[in-house]
């Protein structure tokens, strides 16, 4: 029994190894190409999506209750920055509106008239006091010359007592005049800054009623298509803390590619590096791009660290691309020139885990290990075992 287990062992032995010996001159290449220098790239492959830019995409909301009037777009349509695409109910915002332009009328009529009337009324007490001042002269110079005569005792005590008297009464007549004047230059400019802080205030009132209207009126503030449009015409919207969004516009001039890579290969690639990608809806259109931003916070998805990569797209890219089209993304985060490659074609890996080619040794193909180095584009870099001018057989 056992002698005959041991005879079936090395047979299945014996098979393998002329397997293995037949396998070795078995070998016929689909190609032969020469080991030649070339250039490599350090490739980092990573999945991604197109987004619009910050900016690009923005929520058109509204910052008044009411209902809305008219929608002027729907999803779909193209918007110019300024545009008019909706208009919500006004009627009591445009009655705040002519209140407030009342009011601030009725200001403005004020302050004329307080700058026609106060100016005219101070030059009459000017000229009130003007002529008061030349009857007290008068009546001073009445006084002292018969203060002289009583002193020669020309005239008598009595009338001296009544010129006197008349000159007091002149000179309290005339310092209440220019009092009163003094009070009424001073009730002018009182008079003139309350009216002009009521125009002031009229007026701030007016642009803010006039700027609550304005509301009511509602613009695209980037052009762009409109790509979702959450709230119909008839419709309420009420403003609170958030503005309620019901039309978004995006600027499709404006995309980029987020791409995710993974932790183990963050650490190669740098703002700078160039990149290109596909998406699904043209797989055979490739778009040039460069790396932007290395985005520091990650994203862990099924137990795996990415990084968000965002790239600048270089080519034209306008009625291709679109949000969130998934795309196949390759960043050239490295170049060797000059080192020698063969065709990616041209190496295998055995069940040792080693690469390998099969050399042309006369007429015979002859298995050589290899070290590899970066492949990209189809060539492969050979670190060690592979000569210049070497000819190598293709799988």
């Amino acid at each position: 029994m056992k002698k005959g287990l041991t005879l079936l062992i090395v047979f299945f032995v014996f098979i393998l190894s002329s397997c293995n010996k037949k396998e070795k001159h078995k070998f016929v290449p689909h190609g032969v190409a020469k080991v030649k220098k070339g250039t490599v790239y350090l490739v980092v492959s990573a999945t991604g999506a197109v987004k619009p830019q910050v900016g690009a995409q923005v929520k058109v909301g509204a910052r008044i209750s009411g209902k809305v009037e008219k929608l002027f777009v729907t999803r779909g349509d193209k918007v110019r920055a300024g545009e008019l695409i909706a208009i919500i109910e006004h009627k009591d915002l445009e009655a705040q509106v002519k209140k407030a332009e009342a009011i601030y009328k009725q200001a403005i009529e004020k302050l004329e008239e307080i700058k026609h009337t106060y100016p005219l009324k101070i030059k009459a007490q000017e000229d009130k006091v003007s002529a008061l001042k030349i009857e007290l002269e008068e009546a001073k110079k009445e006084y002292q010359k018969n203060l002289k005569l009583f002193e020669k005792k020309l005239i008598s005590e009595i009338a001296l007592d009544r010129l006197k008297r008349d000159y007091l009464v002149k000179l309290k007549e005339y310092e209440a005049a220019e009092k009163e004047l003094e009070e009424l230059k001073t009730e002018f400019g009182d008079r003139l800054a309350q009216a002009a802080f009521q125009v002031k205030a009229a007026k701030n009132d007016l642009e803010l009623a006039k700027q609550e209207l304005s509301y009511a009126y509602i613009y695209a503030p980037i052009s762009g298509v409109v790509s979702d449009v959450t709230t119909q015409q008839g419709e309420t919207v009420v403003a609170g803390l958030n503005a309620p969004t019901f039309i978004t516009v995006i600027d499709l001039s404006k995309l980029q590619v987020d791409c995710y890579v993974d932790e183990t290969d963050i650490g190669k690639i740098k703002p700078g590096d160039k990149a290109v990608f596909t998406v699904d809806a043209y797989p055979d259109k490739k778009f040039r791009a460069i790396v932007k931003t290395i985005y520091p916070g990650a994203i862990i998805k099924n137990n795996v660290v990415f990084y968000d990569v965002v790239l600048k797209i270089l080519d034209p890219y306008e009625n291709y691309l679109r949000p969130e089209m998934t795309a196949q993304v390759k960043i050239f985060a490295g170049k060797r020139t000059g080192v020698l490659v063969v065709p990616s074609r041209a190496v295998k890996i055995d069940a040792e885990g080693n690469y390998y080619v099969m050399v042309k040794r006369g007429n015979k193909w002859v298995k050589r290990i290899v070290k590899v180095g970066w492949e990209s584009q189809g060539k492969t870099q050979i670190i060690s075992g592979l000569k210049l001018g070497e000819e190598v057989g293709l799988w």
